[in-house]
């Protein structure tokens, strides 16, 4: 899991809830169950991201177009939230594309409650504050992970997250995520892997 893996956890004590009760407490009116099929497109460009999704099993991307190839921006699962930041924030259209890599399961949560969510309960601000803060801080150390490691140090230190979805999803879009080719990076991970 990814430290943001506690996700759910965080969302049930904040609304002063068990698991099975947050559904049914006047937190879980703003919910929306979810279990979204292997290969399903969420957000496509040119669209909105309207809701921001809890991944309690499963796995999804974003990825944006550079002429026809797609490129891996980001990678989650299990315990992650995912959303196209930019467009569900500012509610206004992607640049890029979200899809499921798994079949997927969890909860939802719509702009509108978001909003209303964090306008009107403090422990939810404060809960998005902490999301925000964390977010922020792995997007920093995926900066450093580019500017000051070798893409084979890169696949390295990947596969040694205990979140990675190293072998659950094709290579390619691992590959990508890492800023390298199918081919180099199925190279350097013999090495890495001997």
């Amino acid at each position: 899991m990814t430290e943001d893996s506690n996700l759910l956890h965080k969302l049930f004590e904040a609304s002063n809830s068990s698991p099975p009760d947050l559904m049914n407490s006047p937190f879980g009116e703003n919910l929306k169950s979810f279990m979204i099929p292997k290969g399903r497109v969420l957000v496509d460009v040119g669209q909105i991201s309207k809701c921001l999704y809890f991944i309690d099993k499963g796995a999804m991307r974003t990825y944006y177009l550079r002429g026809s190839e797609d490129i891996t921006s980001l990678l989650v699962s299990d315990g992650d939230i995912v959303c196209i930041a930019e467009s569900f924030l500012l509610q206004q259209t992607s640049n890029e594309v979200l899809e499921t890599l798994e079949d997927t399961s969890g909860i939802s949560i719509t702009y509108e409650s978001y909003r209303k969510l964090i306008a009107d309960d403090i422990k939810m601000a404060g809960l998005a504050v902490q999301l925000l803060e964390q977010h922020l801080i792995n997007f920093t150390n995926r900066v450093k992970v580019f500017k000051y490691l070798s893409v084979e140090e890169r696949i390295e230190h990947y596969i040694q997250q205990p979140s990675n979805l190293f072998r659950r999803i094709p290579d390619h879009y691992i590959a990508t995520y890492l800023g390298t080719t199918p081919a180099t990076f199925s190279r350097c991970l013999r090495k890495v892997l001997s």
